[in-house]
């Protein structure tokens, strides 16, 4: 992979970790830069500091880094998975919080958090720790929203995209369960004026 001049080395690692995961799961091609996208655009929403907005645009495009460590077979897998490969799969963000770990530079700590607390619910029902609240960190919080929407939006080998109308059924459904209820309020606010 030829890779344009960076400002910064991180830059580079985050370009080829992104290609690397497109190439392992053509799934995660389009959903990492639109979970991105979506992640900058709430977090600007919430105003926070455009520093801080870049550090969740980027972390959301490492969310599922981890994916590269469960077998294709189990992530493409039509119908139910076994409690094994369950297994597997929840082990996804805690293989890429061990990928990204350990950085000098805060935007790749961040993709390190958001990599392991993506799937952490706002009820403590999440994984892989159950954590609830605040105790998941903001960035985590923002990337989770991102996510689900353009998971549920997306078709997948396992499943068929979903209508814009039952993704956000489905959402305000677990407003106070899966996600923070005052970031989903934000959030589906601004899918409401479009």
């Amino acid at each position: 992979m030829k890779t344009k001049a960076f400002q910064y080395p991180w830059q580079e690692m985050v370009q080829r970790l992104r290609a690397t995961c497109e190439a392992f799961d053509p799934d995660l091609a389009g959903h990492q830069e639109r979970v991105s996208v979506a992640a900058a655009a709430l977090a600007g929403r919430l105003g926070l500091p455009a520093a801080r907005v870049e550090r969740i645009r980027i972390a959301a495009g490492l969310h599922d880094l981890g994916k590269i460590g469960v077998s294709r077979e189990v992530l493409h897998r039509n119908g139910r998975l076994s409690a094994k490969e369950l297994a597997a799969v929840r082990l996804h963000p805690v293989i890429g919080h061990q990928l990204l770990d350990g950085s000098e530079w805060p935007e790749i700590r961040c993709a390190a958090d958001v990599a392991l607390s993506h799937h952490e619910c706002w009820d403590g029902t999440g994984y892989p720790h159950g954590l609830a609240g605040k105790e998941i960190s903001l960035e985590a919080r923002v990337v989770a929203i991102a996510d689900v929407f353009d998971a549920l939006r997306s078709q997948r080998a396992y499943k068929e995209a979903w209508t814009d109308e039952r993704v956000i059924l489905e959402m305000k459904r677990e407003r106070a369960t899966h996600f923070d209820p005052d970031l989903f309020d934000v959030c589906f606010a601004a899918v409401m004026e479009g």
